[in-house]
């Protein structure tokens, strides 16, 4: 894997924003202040400050679809690189004292946030496809609880910020013969008022907690409310040989064996049950416990349906029946075959979508890996509609075939054959 390739992953999309032409000009203003932790009434040190827009979305993002078509792609990458390393106008750390300073600040109105590991953020609530997708419903979370200022051209501000010390959840990621499960990410998930889990992004860090040695974890900063924790057998995984090439860095990425464990033994999150967190409370015992006996392997083919030829691409989701939500997903091989390892004893709807044939060009042999196979610019020859099977896992579930029909006679319907289950 292209280490231009992982950096990518860690770059937020805006990153590749085309920036809008700037006057040198035109007048800016500063902004200035001081943050306290509430509970000690220290300064909080190294803390990040951040100046969010009253409509972020009015910034021009580039499209990730043609970003590698972009032939600007080269130098795109090298700016965002640095403007992560360097920060923006908008950012700042404070120092030992606690004071931050933001210069050449445009003018217009913002919400000053700010983050320190432990503490309350309006943004620790979010997950990242909120952050990312910053609509009015998600932008009302920041409005409620941040400071707003009305910057005037080259009319300086000031702001001292008082931030709070969050709840925290932890215990054991561990195999149900007791050893334990390091290297393993927890996924926080939060009860709504809906009765719905929505899974947030508590934290300051890019880099999410994972489980250390000894399969303990701790997710901290999080506000009081009811929570769950969700954790997937760590299939996926990035390592480093020797050497300074793109070569000695490899990428695992079994998603089809990613089997998720909520905490209290549920392997579905319909059977979660809550957990009571008050303000500032650490709660501790919140285990997860991988299962290692009935998990059995489910596995067969996507053909297309006019001549039985199996297609090279696509998506091949387990689902909840009952549900219709997601359990497990993998991609389809290019010889149009598909596996998925670790699967509890259930009934699932086994589901294709997005199958086609393509003409996969300089695509690296091995596994399908969507990452890839967009480097790779594959052709797509033939699109097909989605097909659909029931199927019960029991035992060992292979040789299914679910035929997917051509696109154009795809609507309103689904195809698939197979033994449903051995």
């Amino acid at each position: 894997m292209r280490i231009s390739a992982l950096i990518l992953l860690l770059c937020p999309i805006s990153a590749f924003a085309q920036p809008a032409p700037s006057n040198p000009a035109a007048p800016a203003a500063q902004v200035s202040g001081h943050v306290t932790c509430g509970d000690t009434g220290q300064p909080a040190r190294f803390a990040t400050v951040q100046l969010i827009r009253e409509h972020p979305n009015d910034d021009p993002l580039a499209d990730p679809a043609t970003s590698f078509n972009n032939p600007d792609f080269k130098k795109n990458l090298a700016k965002a690189m640095t403007a992560m390393m360097k920060g923006s106008n908008l950012s700042a750390i404070t120092g030992l004292d606690g004071s931050f300073s933001l210069d050449k600040v445009p003018p217009g109105t913002y919400y000053v946030v700010a983050q320190l590991s432990g503490y309350l953020s309006p943004l620790s609530q979010l997950s990242m496809a909120e952050r990312m997708k910053a609509d009015d419903a998600t932008l009302k979370t920041v409005r409620e609880s941040a400071e707003k200022i009305v910057l005037a051209p080259n009319q300086p501000a000031h702001v001292d910020l008082r931030i709070e010390r969050g709840a925290s959840l932890s215990g054991v990621v561990r195999y149900d013969d007791g050893s334990p499960a390091p290297g393993v990410t927890p996924v926080l998930l939060m009860l709504q008022a809906d009765g719905k889990w929505k899974q947030v992004g508590a934290g300051v860090s890019l880099i999410p907690t994972v489980s250390d040695d000894r399969g303990r974890y701790r997710i901290y900063g999080i506000a009081a409310g009811k929570y769950a924790v969700k954790a997937a057998l760590p299939t996926s995984q990035t390592m480093m040989g020797m050497g300074g090439g793109a070569s000695s860095i490899s990428m695992h990425m079994n998603l089809g064996d990613a089997l998720e464990v909520y905490s209290g033994g549920a392997l579905r999150e319909k059977d979660v049950k809550p957990v009571e967190v008050g303000p500032g409370a650490d709660v501790d015992g919140i285990d997860i416990i991988f299962p290692l006996d009935n998990l059995h392997t489910v596995s067969g083919s996507v053909v297309a349906k006019a001549d039985g030829h199996p297609v090279n691409a696509g998506m091949i989701t387990l689902m909840d029946p009952d549900e219709k939500t997601p359990v497990r997903s993998a991609m389809v091989e290019q010889d149009g075959t598909f596996r998925m390892n670790y699967i509890p004893e259930a009934q699932y709807l086994l589901r294709a979508t997005g199958a086609t044939d393509k003409d996969h060009g300089s695509a690296p042999a091995g596994p399908a890996n969507p990452l890839s196979d967009m480097l790779s610019q594959s052709k797509v020859l033939k699109t097909y509609g989605d097909a659909e099977l029931l199927i019960t896992v029991k035992g060992e579930s292979t040789g299914l075939s679910l035929q997917v029909p051509d696109a154009k006679s795809a609507s309103g319907a689904t195809g698939g054959s197979g033994d449903p289950g051995k």
